[in-house]
């Protein structure tokens, strides 16, 4: 399970999940060539990244990496192509990459805050099943449009 998180959240989701059998973890960070800090005239250090955490069990999770190193900090770029929909919506290029890391064609992807959609897009140009799961509507109404759109648009 990757939960996307604050820096000072990454502690109390580590707690919480070993009340769930979740005991153990990995950081990721995920380096941004961008800041959404605005730069004030004091030249204050501007914040460039996001983090999330994967919890599993026991067992690693299974890595489709070729043979290659994966490491805990990753490149996000910004989604340019995506219309945003959602405030804390990911790029869909790096949900890409942590779907083609982490799972297996066919393998089942659920979204339990959908939101934009984003990672629901993402499994399927991976080539995988995904569910999601959003409690506003007007996030799932544009949410289908946005996937019906780009769904149609890769058929035709």
């Amino acid at each position: 399970m990757i939960v996307f998180c604050e820096f000072e959240q990454q502690f109390e989701l580590i707690q919480k999940a070993k009340e769930y059998g979740l005991n153990n973890y990995i950081n990721l960070i995920f380096r941004k060539n961008f800041s959404a800090q605005v730069l004030k005239s004091n030249m204050r250090i501007v914040g460039n990244c996001e983090y999330a955490i994967l919890l599993y069990r026991e067992k690693l999770p299974k890595f489709n990496n070729d043979g290659r190193m994966i490491f805990n900090c990753l490149e996000w770029r910004k989604d340019t192509k995506t219309p945003k929909i959602h405030p804390t919506q990911k790029p869909i290029s790096l949900l890409e990459n942590l779907i083609q890391i982490f799972t297996d064609k066919n393998d089942v992807v659920i979204d339990p805050v959908a939101g934009s959609g984003s990672v629901l897009l993402a499994a399927a140009n991976c080539g995988r099943k995904a569910y999601g799961f959003e409690i506003k509507k007007e996030f799932c109404k544009m949410a289908k449009e946005k996937i019906f759109i780009n769904v149609c648009k890769k058929l035709f």
